[in-house]
């Protein structure tokens, strides 16, 4: 019997650190704001005495006053002046926001196209990733008809797969015609959520991958702490089934991969949701797997193309929700959804 569940053991070693498909850029007050005050400090420190200094020199040239510089500086700073040194740091500091304003926005504009050419290749990439897992059934189930017709035949067992392999086609035009959706909310500014209630969508989830791409291996799934087709809980918000579908296996065919026990926990707070999946498998060094996502060009071609992540995290972007991860080598990992309510 686990005295404790492996998410809490991981907790335990290390805080979970959110993953980005990029790097997000500061607010955009931010840029103005320095803009603001450096252009304040250049209109008070250059732009001002500048104009002192170009006001003696003309009026040393054109008139009958000697150059003094010194005491010309002396008097332009006084305190008698400010309405002058005021104005020229309000210019400086209007000129600088305008200037931060505008980086800004070329920086968000470099970031945008950043994102659409990932989206681009990510939309390519996709249409093999998600029918990979059907693609999969579809040759186990062909394999095992051919080895049983090669043996002694047994007409019932192959009528069966037969059966099997005739509904998995036919899962794979369904989800033919849920792509088309997919990439709707892949390549959209934002997604169109509406009520659903989140563990049919689960369950549909974990059964699928069980079926089809972890057929043979043995794994034991919790969700709550009860095994997985025993839950009946209820839970509803707002998101967008068929991206919802996509997040979940992503994360989840992870978690199958590399351990057999899992722990899926749903957490509902007040002002967003949190689902937790666990799993004991070798773990990994999140700072690594973050710059991997966020630096794909720099990766060896050995590596990892990750993409079953940089989709989630695209998707979930769209739809404001934020994945987090927490792992050590050797203690398995913990990746956590946030949705919003």
């Amino acid at each position: 019997m686990r005295s404790a569940s492996l998410s809490a053991k991981i907790m335990e070693k290390q805080h979970p650190l959110r993953l980005e498909i990029l790097r997000r850029p500061p607010s955009p007050w931010l840029y103005t704001s320095m803009g603001f005050f450096l252009g304040a400090l250049s209109g008070m420190v250059l732009g001002y005495p500048l104009f002192i200094v170009v006001s003696t020199i003309h009026v040393y040239l054109y008139g009958d006053i000697p150059l003094d510089l010194g005491r010309s500086l002396r008097q332009g700073l006084a305190w008698d002046n400010w309405p002058v040194m005021a104005f020229y740091l309000l210019s400086g500091g209007a000129f600088g926001a305008m200037l931060g304003n505008i980086y800004q926005r070329l920086l968000a504009h470099r970031l945008r196209l950043e994102h659409l050419h990932q989206e681009f290749e990510l939309q390519v990439a996709a249409m093999r990733h998600h029918y990979k897992n059907l693609v999969i059934g579809i040759e186990g189930f062909a394999n095992r008809i051919k080895r049983k017709m090669v043996g002694s035949p047994n007409m019932a067992a192959l009528e069966q797969d037969v059966n099997i392999l005739h509904d998995t086609v036919q899962r794979l035009n369904e989800t033919l015609g849920k792509e088309l959706i997919f990439l709707k909310a892949l390549t959209s500014d934002l997604l169109s959520p509406q009520p659903y209630d989140f563990y049919p969508v689960l369950k549909t989830s974990i059964d699928e991958l069980l079926q089809l791409r972890f057929r043979e291996k043995s794994i034991n799934m919790e969700i709550n702490g009860r095994p997985w087709e025993e839950c009946q809980d209820s839970l509803i918000f707002n998101f967008e089934p068929v991206s919802m579908v996509v997040i979940l296996q992503n994360i989840l065919s992870n978690a199958m991969k590399y351990g057999d026990y899992i722990q899926i926990s749903i957490v509902e707070l007040p002002y967003s949701i949190k689902i937790a999946v666990t799993d004991n498998g070798p773990g990994f060094e999140v700072e690594a797997l973050r710059k991997q996502i966020q630096a794909p060009k720099d990766r060896k071609e050995t590596d990892s193309t990750q993409l079953g992540l940089k989709v989630t995290l695209h998707l979930l972007e769209k739809c404001g929700g934020r994945l987090f991860a927490a792992s050590q080598p050797e203690a398995g990992s913990t990746f956590t959804l946030e949705f919003p309510k």
